[in-house]
């Protein structure tokens, strides 16, 4: 799960972290960071936005997805709620 943020509200609180870069098959490129002790994803960004990867917050209780992306390749067992804005693929 990922929660795009603005970038500027990011802070990292300790440590260093590493990174590489990937070509998009839009042709953006995305810098994807990870901790470099046990390979854990923290963030990625291009130059579409950056987006936290929600499994390195402490406190996830008050967040509320607004909307669900790349529906096409989800869990069967995962129910959308009704009504929820839903994007297929990151097109």
């Amino acid at each position: 799960m990922s929660l795009n943020i603005d970038s500027a509200s990011f802070k990292l609180r300790s440590g260093q972290l590493k990174s590489f870069e990937v070509v998009c098959d839009s042709g953006r490129i995305k810098t994807c960071t990870f901790c470099p002790e046990c390979g854990s994803r923290i963030y990625h960004a291009s130059s579409s936005g950056m987006s936290v990867k929600a499994g390195t917050l402490n406190n996830t209780s008050i967040l509320i997805p607004t909307a669900h992306y790349w529906t096409a390749s989800k869990q069967v067992w995962f129910q959308i709620p009704e009504g929820s804005v839903q994007y297929v693929d990151d097109g």
